[in-house]
């Protein structure tokens, strides 16, 4: 699929460390020369996710729920420990009753409240996991709702089928079609046919697309100008609307988790490799990443772990994002 776009590497092994180092591209790829996009037209009709537990009930469904990707919202109900917490929150007390969803959970939380059809308000103060492992707030102690926070900055990653028209999503939360997009119901007899499947993992600039659309969070799209990309679906060439400066992959003072995520877009996107993606390291159905034990050291081995002698070991960071508030 991606032959015309292919750029040759020559791996040079360093004395040293051993890692692979790539030697100078012949030429930068254009990251919009292929594909197409879906920015702009109506959101696809696609399957819910809960008609796909019926057939992966046994191997995706005991996870799901507690699975950080379907779990970017949830409702009160579904989040006990969440919910435990607020009551021991004075500064919540005088609006805690009018708070439905809490989004994000493990290092991170923000409290929303319907506001229409595919709409949240979102409340200007958050809870941040401390030092001593418990949640705190921050903020000014004004508290207020915000009609349009979520719809402008939040709902492209944390909500499915958002139309970039009117803002308002299909379902909270990342629904199946989020990574796997609009499903053939004759892929039970040909699973090739589902973006992601054991069987389509080839395709290194759709996957990293795919990923990128969320998890790439220093960008906006062309069309909208909204943080997020305009109306993506899985197999789509996200950077014909996403726009954003690759240089800033070797910039040294933008915070780990970021860097390490744009310098392999970048390396995939516009210098043409073909591995690692994503999906080389990560599993996210089992939310595990045991498997970048297995791939071969290269270069981006360094942003996390020791670039000279043993990998053992991961170098601390905090992520920071100006986009999501922290």
């Amino acid at each position: 699929m991606f032959a015309s776009l292919a750029v040759a590497f020559l791996f040079n092994a360093t004395a040293v460390t051993g890692v692979q180092q790539p030697a100078a591209q012949t030429k930068a790829l254009d990251p919009k020369a292929w594909g197409g996009n879906h920015a702009g037209k109506p959101v696809p009709e696609f399957v819910q996710g809960d008609e796909c537990l019926f057939c992966h009930r046994n191997d995706i469904g005991p996870g799901w729920p507690t699975n950080t990707h379907g779990a970017t919202v949830r409702q009160k109900e579904d989040a006990p420990k969440l919910a435990e917490f607020l009551k021991g929150q004075a500064p919540l007390a005088p609006i805690a009753g009018e708070i439905e969803y809490f989004m994000g959970s493990r290092h991170r939380v923000r409290f929303l409240k319907k506001a229409g059809y595919g709409k949240f308000a979102l409340l200007n103060t958050q809870a941040a996991l401390g030092a001593d492992g418990r949640f705190q707030l921050s903020g000014d102690g004004k508290l207020a709702w915000d009609a349009e926070r979520f719809a402008n900055r939040c709902a492209g990653c944390h909500a499915s089928g958002v139309d970039a028209s009117t803002k308002a999503f299909a379902a909270f939360g990342l629904d199946c079609f989020t990574c796997h997009g609009v499903v053939d119901p004759k892929h039970t007899g040909d699973t090739s046919q589902v973006f992601l499947s054991k069987k389509r993992r080839t395709e290194s600039q759709v996957i990293t697309s795919t990923c990128a659309q969320c998890h790439l969070r220093m960008g906006k799209s062309r069309s909208t100008g909204l943080p997020y990309p305009n109306n993506f679906v899985a197999g789509d060439n996200l950077f014909q609307d996403y726009e954003l400066d690759f240089g800033k992959a070797d910039d040294e003072s933008l915070n780990p988790g970021d860097r390490h995520i744009l310098r392999n877009v970048r390396d995939v996107v516009v210098y043409g490799l073909e591995s690692p993606t994503c999906v080389s390291c990560h599993d996210v159905h089992k939310q595990s990443s045991l498997k970048h034990h297995r791939t071969p050291r290269t270069a981006i081995c360094s942003d996390c772990h020791n670039a000279e002698g043993s990998i053992k070991g991961s170098k601390a960071y905090t992520v920071h994002s100006a986009v999501c508030e922290y």
